[in-house]
């Protein structure tokens, strides 16, 4: 029985350590992207990244808005 608990916190730890939010968004480009942050990003991180992407990928800066409703 004690081993059966252990482990079930183990998994528990371990799920809780690969949290991550997953992002859809489509660049200026037209190319849809699934990306995936790690749960410490903050809005703001997430959208500094992705206006860094766009403009990597399509050469325009964008001002990224993020609503986390969808």
């Amino acid at each position: 029985m004690t081993k059966r608990i252990l482990f079930s916190v183990m998994l528990g730890i371990s799920v809780m350590a690969l949290a991550a939010v997953k992002a859809v968004w489509t660049s200026t480009c037209g190319v849809k992207h699934y990306t995936t942050f790690p749960d410490s990003y903050t809005y703001n991180d997430m959208a500094e990244w992705i206006a860094t992407a766009n403009e990597l990928e399509c050469g325009t800066k964008v001002k990224v808005i993020i609503n986390p409703n969808n």
